[in-house]
C-alpha cells in the first residue's frame, strides 16, 4: 500500500467518524428540542415564578411512640405525583414542605402548592377567603356542620353544589357486609378542585390548590396534573394558556389506584358564560364497575 492509498483510507475513516458524530449531535439536538417542545405546554399551564416552591400540607393526629407527626397516605401520594410533574417540567428550583401551622410571612410569598381541603388544612380556608375577597369566581369548599362527618361540599359560582358520593358508597358497602378493612378494594367516587392563581401575597409567583373533598380526591387531582393536565390546558384560551383557572374533577378510585378522571368544568379568569358546557372525559380506560369478590 502506497502513501497516497494510506491517506485515502485515513480520510475515508475520518469522514466516517465525522458522519457518525454529526448524526449523534443531530439526534441529541432533535431530542432536546422535542423534550423542550413537549414541556412547553405544561410550563405554560403551571408557569411558576423563579422563587422556591413550597408544599403546604396538614399533619394528622399524633401517633404513640412517633417522634414526627404523621401524614396521610393520600397526601403523600399527592405530593409525590406533583413532584413527578415537576420532574417532567424539568423544574430546577428549590422544593420544600411546610406544615400549615408553621408558615412564615416569607413562605407565603413563594410558589405554593396547597394540599387538602379546609377540613384538614386551615391554610386552604385562608387561601380561599383571600380569593373570595378579591372577587375571583372559582370553585370553593364549604362545610355544613364542622362537627359532623361528611358535610364538606364544593360550591360553584353558579350555585351548583357537589357532594362526595364516597360517603354513601361506603355505607352501601358496609350494609352489604364488606368489612372496614376491605373498603380500599371497593369503587369510590369523590370530587376535587385544582385552582391555579397568581400568589395573592406575591403576584410574581403562583399558588395552586390541589384538594378533594376526601383524601382520594386530593390524590386523584394531583395524579391528574401528572398524567392528564392537557385536558385543562386545552380548555384555556389559545392566547392565554398561562392564565388563572379553577377546575372541578370527579375522581374514581378502586383497589389502591385512581381508575378514572372526569373534568366536570374548567372556570377561566375571563370566563363569560354562565352555562356549564357538557363534561368531557378522561383516562384511556372505561369506568370500572366490577367489585372485588
Amino acid at each position: 500500500m502506497n502513501i497516497r492509498e494510506s491517506k485515502d483510507i485515513i480520510l475515508l475513516f475520518a469522514g466516517f467518524l465525522l458522519s457518525i458524530m454529526g448524526a449523534l449531535i443531530g439526534a441529541w439536538i432533535q431530542h432536546s428540542y422535542d423534550k423542550r417542545h413537549e414541556r412547553r405546554p405544561l410550563a405554560q399551564l403551571l408557569n411558576f415564578g423563579a422563587a422556591e416552591l413550597l408544599f403546604i400540607f396538614p399533619h394528622r393526629g399524633p401517633v404513640t411512640q412517633a417522634i414526627l407527626p404523621r401524614t396521610s397516605t393520600e397526601d403523600f401520594l399527592a405530593i409525590n405525583n406533583f413532584i413527578s410533574a415537576l420532574i417532567h417540567l424539568d423544574w430546577k428550583g428549590k422544593i420544600s414542605v411546610r406544615d400549615f401551622a408553621h408558615i412564615s410571612p416569607n413562605d407565603r410569598k413563594q410558589n405554593l402548592v396547597i394540599i387538602c381541603s379546609p377540613k384538614s388544612n386551615s391554610f386552604t380556608e385562608e387561601f380561599q377567603q383571600t380569593l373570595k375577597n378579591s372577587g375571583k369566581s372559582f370553585f370553593y369548599f364549604f362545610e355544613d356542620d364542622p362537627n359532623k362527618a361528611g358535610t364538606v361540599r364544593i360550591l360553584s359560582p353558579f350555585g351548583e353544589v357537589y357532594t362526595s358520593r364516597s360517603y354513601k358508597q361506603e355505607e352501601d358497602c358496609l350494609s352489604r357486609g364488606v368489612s372496614k378493612d376491605q373498603l380500599a378494594y371497593e369503587q369510590l367516587e369523590d370530587y376535587a378542585i385544582i385552582t391555579k392563581v397568581q400568589n395573592p401575597w406575591n403576584e410574581e409567583n403562583i399558588a395552586i390548590l390541589i384538594a378533594g373533598i376526601r383524601g382520594i380526591g386530593t390524590w386523584g387531582a394531583a395524579e391528574f396534573i401528572k398524567k392528564k393536565w392537557r385536558f385543562i390546558y386545552d380548555q384555556l384560551p389559545a392566547d392565554a394558556k398561562n392564565e388563572e383557572f379553577s377546575a372541578l374533577l370527579r375522581i374514581t378510585y378502586q383497589e389502591y389506584d385512581i381508575k378514572d378522571w372526569m373534568v366536570v368544568r374548567v372556570l377561566k379568569k375571563r370566563d363569560a358564560t354562565h352555562e356549564p358546557p357538557a363534561p368531557y372525559i378522561r383516562n384511556e380506560q372505561p369506568p370500572i364497575y366490577q367489585k372485588r369478590a
